[in-house]
């Protein structure tokens, strides 16, 4: 009986980091896509029924309006992501939470400007995220709602 229980705690913990890498895999991907201005790369971490909720403006619902939310922001603009710290990561079956800050650094591109609610717009944000991700039918993970607050200037 000892046995059992040990070998189902091992399983149980092995399943977790692997979901945990998974999960910071994903954020990998999301920051290269960023960075890239890629968009199908951007919304392939989330799921159908995403929800980003900026702090200062109206929801934005579903994968393809997330997506046409990015091409006017990607257009004008390039971004670099600095970590700060690591991620907390905390999985319960099917659905995990994510807590994490980053540094975005925004570089307009001459002669745009973005005014899409609730894009970020300053030349540097340091942000403290809190996501919310569901593991879809298919076992991948899938951010399923995304907010964030700025935090102040240094």
């Amino acid at each position: 009986m000892k046995i059992l229980l040990l070998l189902t705690v091992m399983l149980s913990n092995s399943v977790l980091a692997s979901d945990e890498d998974a999960i910071r895999q994903l954020y990998a991907d999301w920051r290269t896509a960023v960075e890239q201005a890629d968009i199908p790369g951007y919304v392939s971490v989330l799921a159908q029924d995403v929800k980003l909720m900026p702090p200062d403006a109206d929801a934005i619902v579903g994968k393809d309006g997330y997506g046409d939310f990015l091409v006017p922001v990607f257009a004008a603009a390039t971004y670099r992501i600095e970590v700060i710290g690591d991620f907390d990561i905390e999985v319960m079956g099917d659905v995990a939470v994510a807590e994490y800050e980053y540094v975005i650094h925004l570089t307009m591109k001459e002669g745009a400007e973005i005014t899409e609610p609730g894009a970020i717009t300053a030349s540097r944000s340091q942000n403290r995220y809190f996501d919310v991700l569901k593991r879809d039918r298919a076992g991948e993970w899938r951010v399923w709602r995304h907010l964030w607050r700025t935090l102040p200037a240094p």
